[in-house]
């Protein structure tokens, strides 16, 4: 059982929740930011440290997604070497998040203007992670 990524993801749903942001829950954007924020999570903090986050963890959070190529080259890494010695079904886990994030493709289009998202990378493969970083800047207050 995954506990620490189950953590990561309540943790990440929390975020999103306070944040109050404009995308809908089953919509890709919800799901790619909701991604980056427990992958993020999932490697900075102890699964027992997540509910009670306070002002310096958030700011710890806002420098990891500041940048997606950044944010994506540390979570590869991250994963490549062992992920900081999660259990077995947590990296599975991770790493299934990662794959959707890094080969996810949004079609027709660019995101919603409302979300002031354009993105180059919207309409090419691994559009996850560009998303899901620009998102969840916004989720974090930065």
């Amino acid at each position: 059982m995954p506990l620490a990524w189950l953590c990561a993801q309540d943790g990440a749903a929390r975020l999103l929740a306070r944040s109050r942001g404009p995308w809908r829950l089953p919509s890709f954007e919800y799901r790619a930011t909701h991604h980056v924020l427990a992958l993020t999570l999932l490697f900075t903090c102890p699964p027992e440290a997540v509910p009670a986050l306070g002002g310096d963890d958030a700011d710890t959070l806002r420098t990891l997604v500041s940048d997606d190529v950044e944010w994506s080259l540390w979570c590869y890494t991250t994963l490549a070497t062992g992920a900081g010695g999660l259990p077995s079904p947590d990296r599975i886990a991770a790493d299934g998040a990662f794959r959707w994030l890094t080969s996810s493709r949004l079609l027709g289009g660019s995101l919603d203007e409302a979300l002031e998202a354009w993105t180059d990378t919207a309409t090419r493969l691994g559009a996850g992670v560009g998303v899901g970083v620009t998102l969840a800047r916004r989720a974090l207050g930065s």
